[in-house]
């Protein structure tokens, strides 16, 4: 989702940034990571020499501030991950985005999240759709595991 929604719209902005899995980025390293990826890919800052919260918050806000900027935080699943992050739309240019993609509507309402749009679930022939995409890499599912694969769907959904 996040990279087809990042694909489609973010030719309408300067710069632009995509963190494909927050979660596993504070996990494996830390909010100060997300803030260096978010730097690199807006402003190609390859050499940072910032180490913590703050000051790296600071360079974003100081970068950034009359920038449009596009930026998207996908599979956040703690609002404290928004909250250590520290990237706030009023620190960005006029017109910029941050769109924030979580399964539990909780985190976007506990964080004030302006609007929450909530993703309708496919249909059962486009879900067959994509996971023979995903698994098989073809747009179709081959008849030997369509029981297996109807399975696997209906346990997902």
């Amino acid at each position: 989702l996040a990279t087809v929604l990042y694909n489609k719209i973010s030719h309408q902005f300067p710069v632009c940034s995509i963190i494909d899995d927050l979660s596993k980025m504070y996990r494996h390293d830390s909010p100060v990571s997300a803030q260096k990826q978010i730097l690199l890919q807006t402003l190609g800052e390859e050499q940072l020499q910032t180490w913590n919260l703050y000051s790296t918050s600071n360079l974003i806000r100081s970068r950034l501030q009359h920038v449009k900027a596009f930026i998207i935080l996908d599979n956040v699943d703690q609002v404290e991950q928004l909250e250590k992050l520290v990237v706030s739309r009023e620190w960005l240019g006029a017109g910029s985005r941050i769109i924030i993609i979580s399964r539990d509507e909780h985190i976007l309402e506990e964080y004030g999240v302006d609007v929450i749009y909530k993703v309708p679930l496919l249909n059962k022939t486009n879900s067959l759709q994509l996971f023979s995409q995903k698994a098989f890499k073809l747009d179709h599912i081959i008849s030997d595991y369509e029981k297996l694969a109807f399975s696997i769907l209906s346990y997902a959904n």
